[in-house]
């Protein structure tokens, strides 16, 4: 008989938010759609707003999390590198563009709900 190796044990997710956060992408509707042609929208629900900032809060505060990386500076209308951390979600394409849900898994240090 074969001998298989169990795949590792994961631990229980233990999302981050009460509620997971909606986005889209879609074609721009606004007055600048030629140089901006798609809009991104995100929807958070209102009983997740204190976990969403708890959550960035303890993203900021745990080292291992930040990276650097490139925003726009529209005063000096140049892209500069600055630290943050990355809220990362999953998405599907669908006929009107594409959307999905931000749902983090809750850090240590993240406070309970």
């Amino acid at each position: 008989m074969a001998n298989y190796a169990q795949p590792p044990r994961r631990e229980p997710f233990e999302p981050a938010l009460r509620r997971p956060l909606k986005w889209s992408v879609s074609d721009n509707s606004f007055d600048d759609k030629d140089i901006n042609p798609k809009s991104l929208s995100v929807f958070v629900p209102i009983e997740s707003i204190q976990d969403l900032t708890n959550h960035l809060m303890a993203l900021m505060d745990d080292p291992s999390k930040r990276k650097r990386s490139g925003v726009w500076d529209f005063e000096k209308k140049e892209e500069v590198e600055v630290e943050g951390v990355y809220l990362n979600a999953k998405g599907k394409c669908g006929d009107y563009g594409d959307f999905g849900n931000i749902n983090p898994k809750k850090t240590v240090t993240d406070l309970p709900f």
